[in-house]
């Protein structure tokens, strides 16, 4: 996994799909915007099934739901791992 640091600006973007075309996609808007761990909380919120037509981008890189998850996951087991070596 990617180490990502939990501070760095980040986006939520969600596609808009193409009344006139179903299947199809006509662009994208921005959701959200904070600090990438942010970010990832809020995607991890939405409904599954809509969360496929998300993503997180930022400078660092860009986060499918899943990969946000996995992020979670990692801050939260070094930050428990921190008060054990200080």
């Amino acid at each position: 996994m990617h180490l990502y640091p939990m501070d760095v600006p980040a986006e939520i973007h969600r596609w808009i799909e193409d009344d006139e075309h179903p299947g199809h996609r006509s662009g994208e808007v921005i959701v959200a915007k904070g600090p990438l761990v942010i970010m990832a909380h809020g995607i991890c919120a939405i409904d599954p099934v809509f969360r496929r037509a998300c993503w997180i981008t930022s400078e660092v890189g860009d986060l499918n739901a899943e990969e946000a998850e996995e992020a979670l996951r990692y801050w939260s087991t070094r930050a428990e791992g921190a008060d054990e070596e200080a």
